[in-house]
């Protein structure tokens, strides 16, 4: 039934059905291992946010986000996925200004000039900070844009998302705002 050479990784299945198979099965597991390298931070994780120097120059203090929930979305002014994401991102800023949810941005920008041409141009009012040493220490190197996170008022994480999210996800994220 099968041909099994000196390499351990091919296989011949005589079947071209089977073979099909294990591609599937070896790139979904390559994919998987890519996808699980993108961030070490998990749901579950225990975080403590640094302060945030928003673009303007004012900043966000460690103390103001206490027991308050914070969505966390990394972006640039760049990346054609965050531009797609972008608005889903207004409009939830938009529908949880009222309640204790804080939506903040991080543009990894190397010129914050560059990220404040692009939030004004798109008349964005989320917040927007600048990628610091501070943040790279708790978030690591950001390796794939745009990346999500949900951070609950006990400081754990509840959602860590790499890549672009649909609008229906985005808002979904309301949820944690209560």
């Amino acid at each position: 039934m099968y041909a099994i050479t000196a390499s351990i990784f091919i296989i011949k299945p005589k079947a071209p059905l089977l073979r099909l198979f294990y591609v599937l099965a070896i790139c979904l597991g390559i994919s998987l291992q890519a996808h699980a390298g993108v961030t070490s931070l998990k749901k579950g994780t225990a975080v403590t946010l640094p302060a945030f120097t928003l673009l303007d120059g004012s900043v966000i203090t460690r103390e103001s986000l206490k027991n308050k929930p914070v969505l966390l979305s990394f972006w640039a002014s760049w990346c054609p996925y965050c531009a797609r994401q972008n608005p889903y991102i207004q409009k939830l800023h938009e529908q949880v200004k009222d309640s204790d949810m804080q939506v903040i941005t991080v543009s990894i920008d190397k010129e914050p000039k560059a990220a404040s041409d692009y939030v004004n141009k798109h008349k964005y009012t989320f917040k927007v900070a600048k990628f610091t040493p501070a943040l790279k220490a708790v978030f690591g190197e950001i390796k794939v844009i745009p990346l999500v996170y949900v951070i609950d008022k006990n400081s754990i994480i509840q959602e860590a998302v790499p890549g672009e999210m649909f609008e229906e996800d985005v808002l979904d994220m309301r949820k944690y705002a209560k």
